[in-house]
């Protein structure tokens, strides 16, 4: 609507009604307005103009273009044949030609429908050769290689060779797949091929076995001389095994080593002199271990990589009080405390060496002025295979009399108060069996603990709830050492060239 201005629109109307002036008054004489005109126009225009344009152009383009450069050729493998390692025969060479460059794997199987695989290998155009562990002895594997552009190609049927008639054979008596530790597809451990326990001098065997307890591979101590102690390298890239010649040539380990190895190659041989019993590695390579051939009763040597003369931190005779002698049968470092945890069956005691200073920070057993165990009838005894936990706790293989019972041997759990000077038992798990000496226990990272029941010829794993989850029984008192889990044995294998 327009609007006329006012004044505009008066002056429009005086020039335009033919009526005279008014005079001076402003008003007309004799002038009546009659004008009823009420116009009150009421013009509602109200703008309707619905136009909602919104745009609802849904174009999606639906463009699918995926366009990744160029297509990847496929590997056409042949020739596929396979031969033993020369002294382990459970390891296998499978060998392939490819036609050109390109990533495969091969896979293998020796379990109906559960496949295996090797890391990718990186194959090159002609011939190929890949290593294949875990394969038991005394098997046959299917095998097959697989590119991953390409047809997988089958090989002729793997056969490993025969393992020494004397190597003793476990039997898996239970077995719980859903409750043990799930990275423990492998264990490491060693054995006396004769039964008796200690002092029965006969050959031993470093051997690992998978959950089946099928040996998958196995190397015998040269010269009757002993194993106890095979281990995973603390790098995780090989295995150390002690061969001491401390018992059965009755020479205090003058000529006792440590033997580097990967599955498939000897890396070095490193003189321990004096071991007789166990060793540990610390977190940089150090090797430490009791010596019988250093003076002192027994002595602590530690000998760095690289060195070739070993370093002696501590003596029973001069650093431990009220110690004229001793022989231990288990050591441990902990890096958290920076000391050692050293176990001696002469006098049933645990006593913690300070590395650094080489002081006998505490202990605790029969030697006196040590810790008190709660309640007072829960000490160890003849203890084997000792170990700090994370929270601090005191992990050990024991004689075990519960209730007043036979007396077996158990993993017994103590907190350690330093600032009460005790040790008190938490936790236990009896094996219900005997073993008359040896020993080893482990925590593992799902809560569980391995157990390895010394010369009672049995492997444990329980459960929290101290139930047994796995059960490997050798059917006699064969001298076990201690034992490890491992995962995955291609990281044991030696570097490609």
């Amino acid at each position: 609507m327009k609007f006329i201005p006012f004044l505009a629109a008066l002056g429009v109307l005086v020039a335009c009604d033919g009526k005279e002036p008014s005079d001076d008054t402003g008003t007309v004489p004799n002038e009546t307005d009659t004008d009823t005109d009420t116009d009150s126009d009421t013009d509602s225009d109200t703008d309707t103009d619905t136009d909602t344009d919104t745009d609802t152009d849904t174009d999606t383009d639906t463009d699918t273009d995926t366009d990744t450069g160029p297509t990847v050729p496929d590997v056409a493998v042949s020739g596929l044949s396979w031969r033993l390692h020369d002294t382990q025969q459970s390891l296998v060479y499978a060998s392939w030609e490819q036609d050109i460059a390109g990533t495969v794997v091969v896979e293998y199987s020796f379990d109906e429908g559960e496949w295996h695989s090797t890391p990718e290998v990186a194959g090159v155009a002609g011939a190929n050769e890949q290593i294949v562990v875990g394969i038991p002895y005394e098997t046959s594997a299917s095998w097959r290689v697989v590119p991953s552009s390409g047809a997988a190609v089958d090989g002729d049927a793997i056969a490993t060779g025969d393992l020494d008639d004397d190597l003793p054979l476990g039997t898996v008596e239970l077995s719980d797949p859903d409750s043990w530790y799930a990275d423990g597809n492998y264990l490491i451990t060693s054995i006396s091929d004769r039964d008796g326990g200690w002092g029965t001098n006969g050959d031993f065997y470093t051997f690992i076995m998978d959950r089946q307890a099928r040996v998958v591979w196995v190397s015998k101590t040269p010269s009757r001389h002993w194993t106890l102690f095979s281990q995973i390298a603390v790098s995780g890239d090989h295995i150390l095994w002690d061969e001491s010649t401390a018992w059965p040539d009755f020479d205090h380990g003058r000529a006792s080593t440590v033997h580097k190895t990967y599955l498939d190659e000897e890396i070095e041989v490193i003189g321990t002199r004096g071991l007789h019993h166990a060793f540990t590695q610390m977190p940089d390579g150090t090797l430490a271990w009791g010596s019988l051939d250093h003076g002192g009763g027994e002595a602590l040597a530690l000998l760095a990589p690289g060195e070739t003369t070993e370093t002696i931190i501590w003596t029973c005779q001069e650093d431990w009080p009220g110690v004229s002698y001793c022989e231990s049968n288990g050591l441990f470092y902990s890096a958290d405390r920076d000391a050692f945890i050293y176990s001696f069956y002469t006098n049933s005691s645990i006593v913690e060496v300070d590395r650094a200073t080489g002081a006998s920070t505490w202990w605790a057993g029969t030697v006196p002025n040590g810790y008190q165990f709660v309640p007072s009838d829960s000490r160890y005894s003849w203890q084997h295979g000792i170990s700090y936990l994370d929270s601090g706790n005191l992990l050990v293989s024991t004689e075990y009399r519960e209730g007043g019972g036979r007396t077996t041997t158990a993993v017994v759990e103590y907190e350690v108060d330093h600032k009460a000077e005790t040790l008190t038992q938490v936790w236990a798990f009896d094996s219900e069996e005997r073993a008359d000496t040896n020993g080893a226990a482990w925590r593992l990272e799902n809560g569980n603990t391995l157990h390895i029941v010394g010369s009672a010829g049995h492997v444990k794993e329980a459960n929290a709830d101290s139930e047994t989850v796995w059960h490997v029984n050798w059917g006699n008192d064969y001298l076990m050492g201690d034992g490890q889990f491992i995962d995955d044995l291609y990281g044991l294998v030696s570097p490609a060239d």
